[in-house]
């Protein structure tokens, strides 16, 4: 049985998985710390000869021999999947494999092996020395060849691979050659939500090192029970791998930029062939510790002498900080954190899991600018040097093993967690990513996998990593969560996705002992998001309750062109022939679009994350609260600043003095000169948080915090027509009505009851008549809960109303008031619109939702109206909530102000279309042409709207999710303006079954709502 399809053989021939550290020839080159400029380490990333062969079978099989021909080979970058480089094609499943489970066989009839092969040159002064070679990460399983000769094999895609060549390379040119396997029986652990891809995915190069050398390391960087003084232990492991006993001595500095805090210097006699371990240890006083807020790190440097010969040295960054579970909290220096996290998978639109230095900073400083402060590695240890970015920067880390076998499900028969031919592949994962990754401050918490059942294998493991690390708590989500195995081994309640209801009922009053945070919550799938606010009122109201990972960070698309070479994303289903299952969309889950440009809930995140909030205490006294929710920053690092708004024009604008505010401490404070005549105008106070000097990520005077507070309500709009004008004029045929003035007239059909023309002056203001509208086209949140099948007489009340009657109500000089009155097809329910028609153009409607159905209808997706209107009236001005797209539960960003936009910047092209562009809470709302020319509408009081260069119908798939793009939605000659009352929230509790929140539903019974629109000339 080969290697790749043998359960009890997860690695031949590898070292032991170590700490990440590079080997230099001076101390100075090692406090720099750049790996690539080592006269130690030769980087093999670059061009590779490649072959890519359909299945096993049809690999060149002896291609590793050093007179096999590979001039007709295509080249390939590595690092690189190969799907990527035009060779097989991506494959995107959520969960489930792409073939029968049949451990630890895989797929029989497709199976590609990718046949990697070049040469480098050995330098010369590595002659006497040992010599290792590295891979970052390969998928899924591989064997590599040095000069023929088979040094190894490994598997675990996530993880680095190292193998001693020193007895198989030769001075000068040497040859290596790797065979990579789509699939192996690894596999079977990485079912993760992701695109399946293949290859070499990380760095590749050779190093070398004395024979007797530094082997690991294991600093523990913690500090004292009173959370001041930092206590350092080190642990140092020295190999001797040459044929005689060594006298060795090992110095270790601890560095805080150019001063050093501590030096110390340990001897050893290490026979051939042994390791020892040296302990270092020591107490620093009042030490600068570790946080996300406060990133502080030191340096501790190592070298290795044999009496005046440095025979390497090597450093690593330590950050003094702890991390614990005490009194059924989750503590970070003592302080009980709250979560403000992402889920991130490694994902780039071009280059698939290859993920470059660039994108991991432009990553780590979005996080910044939207008070993200946690990720979690969803679901695999990632990229060395992501470690050490989050590390510099401040971002709190839960690290995950490379183990899902969600395929399987969570029986506790099926899952391979519970079979014990799966457990030395279970543990070899969780030491892997331990030992790689320990000294790393960012990580606070260890994770065992996602979605992968339960069993012993995770109890095991649970035991192993807190015998081995006992700085860190250790969360699984599936633990305990069966029938059996009860024993506990996790030290979070980590449940994915759990609503507030649930987490009332299950956990709290039930886990003293232990903080929930959620390892996935607020599920961000296309225009989602949704209740996020009151997630985290939750959070704030309940102590063990320290917040989440909402999924996730980054939509999965990838690039590709069309027939007229348009770009657009791609998601399952885009690639690879129909055999293959895929999962759709819902791979689309970010709140950044591939390119890392944000989707309009991330500014909704942002908000509800900052960490400073002002709320209002006392009008009259013009008193507010000035709240410090970091743990760690005292508020007088930041400046805070103010703007009113009367009916939405900024009138005043001030900054405040400086705010001494210590970590979770409030202060009252007042505006004595703030002003707020009874004129009946709406007033607001936008308050601003902004950084005073610059970090290493956000610029100064960056918004850290915003909050809008409104002051006094606007007086009911008191609407007064011009009555100078001359009076009005009706003239009626048998089916046709027509209202005319000075400058207007307006035109209805009495067969329809619609208003079917409008004009005013030169202007034509509709294309089409105006219709009562109940419909949106679908999110992904309402395909998820099957809103599109529950909720389609909503969507058939829409299109098929039938006239009841049409009547002139009243008629005078000054207005004339008309009525439509419609049956609602397939529902118990009436609409009737109210036209008054002035004699200065102005049109107030009314529409009315009288509905005598049942109760257990399906919500209204929105109650509203909906007008088509020339292309030309695209200048969009308006009074209400903005400037970026909001809904009635994702909103708290979006303050009340004046706003400018074009119909096409209304727009946001989620990547599969569906619902988008909307705002809400709109006192007025103006659409001109390039003259200035069109109308304003007026709330009674308020509305929402949305203005397309589409139709509802374009964005909408049907009853299914059809393959559709961005580039599906070709603009129309004209605008489909909705005005609503409202519109029921997005939702993102979950995309596949969970409503909105009961608030935010408009149920089924009877509405109305009241507009004006006067014409503008």
């Amino acid at each position: 049985m080969p290697e790749w399809q043998n359960l009890s053989v997860v690695t031949q021939n590898t070292e032991s998985p170590r700490s990440t550290f590079y080997v230099y020839d001076s101390e100075e080159e090692a406090v720099e710390n750049e790996y690539y400029k080592s006269e130690n380490l030769l980087l093999l990333n670059g061009t590779w000869k490649f072959n890519l062969s359909d299945t096993p079978e049809q690999r060149p099989k002896a291609f590793y021999n050093s007179d096999f021909n590979t001039s007709d080979w295509d080249d390939i970058k590595v690092p690189g999947d190969w799907q990527m480089q035009g060779y097989d094609f991506p494959l995107y499943v959520s969960a489930g494999y792409t073939h029968r489970i049949n451990p630890p066989f895989v797929d029989t009839i497709y199976n590609p092996v990718g046949s990697y092969k070049r040469e480098f040159i050995l330098p010369q002064d590595w002659k006497d020395k040992q010599i290792k070679l590295y891979f970052g990460g390969v998928t899924s399983a591989f064997y590599v060849w040095i000069n023929g000769q088979k040094v190894g094999y490994d598997e675990d895609a996530k993880t680095p691979s190292e193998f001693d060549i020193t007895s198989f390379v030769k001075p000068g040119n040497n040859e290596i050659a790797v065979e990579v396997y789509r699939w192996s029986d690894g596999t079977y652990l990485e079912d993760q939500d992701f695109w399946r891809l293949s290859g070499i995915e990380r760095d590749v190069y050779v190093y070398a090192q004395p024979k007797a050398h530094i082997q690991d390391f294991f600093f523990k960087a913690g500090l004292d029970t009173e959370y001041i003084d930092g206590i350092f232990d080190g642990k140092i492991a020295i190999r001797n791998d040459g044929t005689t006993t060594e006298n060795l001595q090992l110095d270790l500095k601890i560095r805080d930029a150019n001063a050093e805090l501590y030096s110390a210097t340990q001897s050893l006699k290490l026979a051939s062939a042994k390791t020892d371990t040296l302990q270092f240890q020591e107490t620093f006083e009042a030490i600068e510790p570790w946080s996300a807020e406060h990133p502080k790190l030191y340096q501790v440097v190592l070298s290795l002498r044999k009496g005046d010969k440095l025979l390497m040295s090597t450093s690593a960054k330590i950050g003094f900080r702890t991390s614990e579970i005490k009194n059924g909290n989750l503590l970070v220096n003592g302080k009980p954190i709250l979560l403000k996290g992402v889920n991130r998978h490694e994902h780039d639109q071009h280059t698939g899991h290859v993920i470059s230095k660039e994108s991991m900073l432009e990553d780590i400083r979005s996080f910044k600018e939207n008070n993200i402060n946690a990720v979690r590695n969803s679901h695999y240890p990632n990229d060395p040097l992501w470690y050490s970015l989050c590390d510099e920067y401040g971002i709190y880390m839960v690290d995950e093993a490379n183990i899902e076998t969600h395929g399987f499900g969570y029986d506790e028969d099926k899952t391979p967690a519970n079979k014990p031919e799966f457990a030395l592949m279970h543990q070899d994962r969780l030491e892997a990513m331990v030992e790689t990754n320990k000294n790393h401050p960012s990580i606070i918490i260890w994770s065992m996998g996602n979605e992968a059942g339960d069993g012993p294998a995770f109890i095991d493991g649970y035991h192993w990593i807190k015998n081995r690390d006992n700085t860190r708590p250790v969360q699984y989500e599936r633990a305990e969560r069966g029938k059996s195995f009860q024993e506990p081994h996790t030290d979070v309640i980590p449940w994915m996705y759990a609503r507030m209801d649930y987490i009332e009922e299950h956990y709290l009053g039930k886990y003293p002992d232990r903080p929930f945070i959620w390892c996935e919550y607020a599920h961000s799938m296309g225009n989602s998001t949704g209740n996020l606010s009151d997630l985290w009122d939750f959070v704030y109201k309940h102590d063990q309750v320290q917040g989440g990972f909402i999924w996730d960070w980054v939509d999965q698309g990838f690039v590709k062109k069309d027939s007229t070479g348009t770009e657009y994303w791609t998601y399952g289903g885009d690639y690879g022939p129909d055999r293959y299952r895929n999962d759709g969309n819902f791979v689309l889950n970010g709140l950044v679009n591939p390119d890392r440009s944000p989707h309009p809930a991330l500014a909704e995140v942002k908000h509800v994350y900052q960490d400073v909030k002002i709320s209002l205490v006392d009008t009259l006294q013009r008193k507010f609260k000035l709240e410090n929710r970091f743990f760690f920053t005292n508020l007088n690092m930041y400046a805070i600043s103010y703007e009113v708004l009367k009916d939405g024009k900024i009138i005043a604008e001030d900054k405040l003095p400086t705010f001494d505010v210590a970590p979770q401490q409030s202060v009252d404070f007042s505006i004595k000169t703030l002003e707020l005549p009874e004129d009946g105008s709406e007033y607001f106070i936008n308050f601003s948080i902004t950084t005073k000097g610059a970090s290493a990520m956000l610029p100064a005077a960056f918004v850290i915090a915003q909050d809008q507070i409104l002051l006094q309500k606007a007086a009911p709009l008191v609407f007064a027509p011009n009555l100078d004008k001359k009076k009005l004029k009706t003239k009626s045929t048998r089916d046709a009505l027509e209202v005319s003035g000075e400058d207007f007239s307006l035109h209805f059909d009495k067969t329809t009851g619609s208003l079917t023309k409008w004009t005013y002056k030169d202007q034509d203001y509709l294309l089409k008549a105006p219709r009562a509208n109940f419909w949106r086209a679908p999110t992904d949140n309402d395909f998820g809960n099957n809103y599109q099948r529950r909720g389609k007489a909503w969507k058939d009340a829409s299109e098929n109303q039938k006239l009841i009657s049409f009547e002139t109500l009243t008629k005078t000089k000054d207005s004339v008031i008309l009525e439509s009155t419609f049956a609602l097809d397939t529902l118990q329910a009436t609409t009737k619109i109210r036209y008054t028609l002035y004699k200065d153009g102005s049109l107030k409607i009314n529409e009315k939702l009288e509905y005598s159905g049942a109760e257990d209808l399906a919500e209204l997706p929105r109650f509203g109206m909906n007008l088509i209107l020339p292309a030309a009236y695209d200048q969009v001005k308006w009074y209400g909530r903005g400037p970026f797209e909001n809904y009635q539960d994702r909103k708290e960003a979006a303050f009340v102000g004046i706003y400018e936009a074009s119909v096409a910047d209304l727009y946001f092209p989620y990547i599969r279309p569906q619902e988008n562009g909307y705002r809400t809470e709109n006192r007025w709302l103006q659409l001109t042409d390039d003259q200035g020319s069109g109308f304003k509408i007026l709330g009674l009081p308020e509305f929402s709207f949305s203005a397309h260069h589409n139709y509802t119908a374009d964005f909408d798939p049907g009853t299914r999710k059809a393959q559709r793009h961005t580039t599906d939605i070709k603009p129309r000659d004209l605008i489909s303006l909705h005005i609503d009352y409202k519109q029921t929230g997005v939702g993102g509790d979950n995309s596949w079954g969970a409503k909105p929140l009961e608030k935010y539903q408009l149920k089924p019974q009877d509405y109305e709502f009241s507009f004006i629109i006067k014409p503008i000339n």
